[in-house]
C-alpha cells in the first residue's frame, strides 16, 4: 500500500473533491482518480462515490479514512525519526586511539575539525591498533589515530591512512647504562638488552614490530610488554633494559623521563615511525571528509 495514495485518499476525504486535492499535491484531477482507483482495487472496497464536481466517502471509506490516517502518521513519525537519527549521527565523530602519545597528537588534530564543527559530538575509544582498524572497517569509529612502523601488511585496500607527523624510533637507555655517553647506537649495542614496549592490551603486535626491524637480533622472550607507559618508563629509567620511543613526541619525553637518555640508530631506515590517521574510504560523512581533506594540508612538525 502506497503511503502517497493515502495522503491523497485522506485529501479527498478533507475537501471532498479530487479537483481540490489534486491542486494540494500539484496533480491532474485524472492522476487523483487513478490513485484512488488503485487504493479502493487493493482494499476490494469503493471509498468513494463520485459525483461531477464532488466526492462523497462511502461507509467503508469513513471507517478506512481512522486506519488511513494511523498509518500516515506513523510513518511521519518514523520518517523524521530516521532524518533526527541521521543528523545526529552526521554530528558525531567517532574516534580511536591506542595509546597515550597518540592522545596527545589528537588532541591537537581536534582543533582542524572544531574550528569548522564548533558543535560537533565526539565519541572515544582507546584500544589495540588491531581492533580499532577492524572497528573503522566495519564502520563502528570514523577515524583511527596510531601509530605506523613501516612493516605492517595487514592494512585492507578500504583502510587509507594520512602520516601526520613522521620521524624515528630513538632508543631509550638509562643515564646510568655506559651506552648514554655515546652519540648513536648500533644495533649490535642494544641487541644484549631486554625490550620493553607499552600495551594496555595483550597484544603481541609492538613485539611482532620490534622483531620485524631487527630480525634475529632480539629473542622473542626479551621483547616485554608493559602495561603503563610508567611501568615501561621504570624499567628503563633504572637500567633493566631499553625502550623505543618515538622522535616527534621526543620534548614530551625527555620531561616525563629525566633519567632516560635518548639516541639515535646508526640505521635510522630501519627505525622508521610516523603517527598516522586511518580512515575507510568508503565513509562518506561530511565531518570525515572535512577532517582528512585538511589533514592532508596540515603539517605538524
Amino acid at each position: 500500500m502506497e503511503i502517497n495514495n493515502l495522503k491523497t485518499f485522506l485529501s479527498v476525504a478533507k475537501y471532498g473533491s479530487f479537483k481540490k486535492a489534486a491542486e494540494k499535491f500539484f496533480l491532474s484531477p485524472r492522476a487523483v482518480s487513478k490513485q484512488m482507483d488503485q487504493l479502493e482495487n487493493e482494499l476490494g472496497v469503493t471509498l468513494f462515490q463520485r459525483h461531477q464536481n464532488s466526492s462523497e466517502l462511502t461507509k467503508q471509506g469513513q471507517k478506512f479514512i481512522v486506519a488511513a490516517q494511523d498509518m500516515v502518521n506513523i510513518y511521519n513519525d518514523e520518517l523524521n525519526r530516521i532524518k533526527s537519527t541521521k543528523h545526529l549521527n552526521q554530528q558525531l565523530l567517532r574516534v580511536g586511539f591506542s595509546s597515550a602519545n597518540q592522545e596527545v597528537e589528537l588532541q591537537h588534530l581536534l582543533l582542524l575539525i572544531f574550528q569548522k564543527y564548533p558543535d560537533i559530538q565526539l565519541d572515544f575509544m582507546q584500544e589495540s591498533r588491531n581492533r580499532l582498524l577492524q572497528l573503522l572497517q566495519v564502520g563502528t569509529l570514523d577515524i583511527v589515530i596510531s601509530p605506523v612502523y613501516a612493516t605492517q601488511t595487514n592494512i585492507t585496500d578500504s583502510i587509507v591512512h594520512v602520516p601526520v607527523r613522521t620521524g624515528q624510533l630513538l632508543v631509550g637507555v638509562s643515564k646510568f647504562n655506559p651506552l648514554a655517553h655515546q652519540n648513536c647506537l648500533t644495533v649490535e649495542d642494544i641487541s644484549p638488552f631486554y625490550v620493553y614496549y607499552y600495551s594496555p592490551y595483550d597484544s603481541s603486535f609492538m613485539q611482532e614490530v620490534v622483531s620485524s626491524k631487527f630480525p634475529n637480533q632480539f629473542p622473542k622472550d626479551h621483547i616485554k610488554r608493559c602495561s603503563s607507559l610508567e611501568l615501561r618508563d621504570a624499567y628503563v629509567a633504572t637500567n633493566n633494559g631499553i625502550g623505543f620511543y618515538p622522535s616527534p613526541f621526543l620534548e614530551l619525553e625527555k620531561q616525563r623521563n629525566p633519567m632516560i637518555e635518548f639516541l639515535s640508530l646508526a640505521k635510522p631506515s630501519s627505525i622508521f615511525y610516523a603517527s598516522s590517521v586511518f580512515y575507510n574510504k568508503n565513509n562518506h560523512k561530511e565531518n570525515v571528509k572535512y577532517f582528512i581533506n585538511s589533514l592532508r594540508k596540515y603539517e605538524l612538525n
